[in-house]
């Protein structure tokens, strides 16, 4: 099956349950899950995420899903993945280099 339209059907199936949700709640509850996704919003753009072998990565992945941080939608950082863009084949060269980088951050600057 081709990838694209795996993914397309698996949005279409979200897609159609997050339609009809709100008709399975009754008018006078709707707004707790209303700020239950604008709370997990917001916590995601506020925490930092944790990293990927963390016990908290996976709630923090959850908190983001519920927050609406899917698909087209998902954030740059995420638990075990890097926020700096480079080329495919300058990878594992950035990925060798990060230690010596973080170690010259956390040195003492001389005043």
């Amino acid at each position: 099956m081709n990838p694209n339209l795996n993914t397309f059907l698996k949005a279409g199936g979200i897609g159609s349950l997050l339609v009809l949700l709100p008709d399975l709640i009754p008018a006078d509850y709707l707004i707790y899950p209303a700020w239950l996704i604008v709370g997990c919003a917001v916590l995601r753009a506020v925490i930092q995420p944790p990293a990927a072998d963390s016990r908290w990565a996976p709630l923090y992945e959850l908190m983001s899903a519920v927050g609406g941080c899917i698909g087209w939608a998902i954030p740059r950082l995420r638990p075990g993945i890097t926020a700096v863009p480079v080329a495919r084949e300058d990878a594992a060269k950035v990925k060798a280099a990060i230690p010596e980088i973080l170690s010259k951050s956390t040195a003492k600057a001389p005043d």
